[in-house]
């Protein structure tokens, strides 16, 4: 990808950048669930108003995703993206999808399932630091299928790691839905959105094949 920044794909950044910060968080997360914080910059792009803020936060992203992962487009709006590990170790591979920013807080940036040890896990990305010692109460509501989780914070407090019982949904009821509604239970404000995930089971496929081939 381009560094395409000038005036003129102004609103076009401001439309992709849920997915470059997103996938800029992914390159850190390894499939043990185990790196190094996102940098400060990326954490900053959360709230930042300022135009040249804004510029600075869609270079950083950019650079972020072309430096270490690759990013395949999938149906329905998935992504897969496979993020090199610096330490030689196995690449961590995942499926993303951003969230549905006309439904969802600013704060919430997307879904991720990713290759883990015992399975695929399924994590929630945001896009301010929550803290490590808490444990927020994750409600999930796909089609008339609604569950409830306490999450585990990690990576820095940006990512949300979901029980195992969350992944037997994704392989299940949740190819039925075209949405999934989130909300975190976070002080003071709750964190609220929807994750479009039509194409789920084809995006789920291409992970379970590239999981077994690493």
């Amino acid at each position: 990808m381009k560094h395409l920044v000038p005036a003129e794909v102004t609103s076009a950044l401001m439309i992709v950048r849920p997915l470059l910060l997103s996938a800029a968080l992914l390159v850190l997360i390894d499939g043990s669930s185990r790196a190094e914080p996102p940098p400060p910059g990326i954490l900053n792009c959360a709230s930042g108003v300022d135009a040249e803020q804004r510029r600075r936060c869609d270079e950083e992203a950019f650079r972020q995703v072309e430096a270490g992962s690759q990013s395949t487009q999938l149906e329905g709006g998935w992504r897969l993206v496979k993020s090199r590990n610096p330490d030689g170790g196995a690449d961590a591979i995942s499926v993303m999808h951003v969230v549905d920013s006309v439904k969802s807080d600013a704060r919430l940036a997307g879904l991720n399932l990713q290759c883990g040890k015992d399975g695929i896990e399924i994590v929630l990305i945001v896009l301010e630091p929550l803290s490590r010692s808490t444990q927020p109460k994750v409600t999930l509501v796909a089609g008339e299928r609604q569950a409830e989780y306490q999450a585990t914070v990690i990576q820095g407090g940006v990512a949300l790691l979901l029980p195992a019982d969350a992944s037997k949904l994704a392989a299940s009821d949740w190819q039925k839905a075209n949405e999934l509604a989130v909300e975190i239970g976070t002080k003071p404000t709750t964190i609220r959105g929807a994750v479009p995930i039509a194409g789920l089971a084809t995006a789920l496929r291409y992970l379970l094949q590239n999981c077994h081939a690493r």
